[in-house]
């Protein structure tokens, strides 16, 4: 038996040490008012406001400001990644945000036309 609880206990601690450092990153994804910054698929410069709401079932919902466009999409967490559909002109899209530790969400996007990059900055 104790050799066998020799052998155990790194693996537990291992495992608790990955729980710690995957929980926070999903645990500083929160509901508020972000600044966007980014780029479209051909390189040009963007800025706007994003807004994320927790919604049911452990959904989010998500609505983008950039200009005089308004986008708003349903999103889930899962492992520290924020993953949001919405449609564009009619065109459906897809977004995917990394937590960084400060907070922000730094991520990509695509309606099929290219992929473009975006930073969400909390407020």
């Amino acid at each position: 038996m104790r050799p066998l609880l020799r052998l155990a206990l790194p693996a537990l601690l291992a495992l608790l040490l990955w729980g710690a450092l995957v929980a926070p990153a999903a645990a500083q994804i929160r509901e508020g008012r972000y600044a966007v910054e980014g780029n479209n698929p051909d390189g040009a410069p963007y800025t706007g406001q994003f807004a994320l709401q927790a919604g049911p079932g452990g959904a989010w919902i998500a609505v983008w400001q950039v200009g005089n466009v308004r986008l708003a999409g349903l999103g889930i967490i899962e492992g520290g990644v924020l993953c949001i559909g919405f449609a564009a002109e009619g065109r459906p899209g897809v977004a995917a945000y990394q937590v960084e530790a400060d907070g922000k969400l730094r991520g990509s996007w695509t309606t099929g036309g290219g992929v473009g990059q975006e930073t969400l900055t909390p407020e």
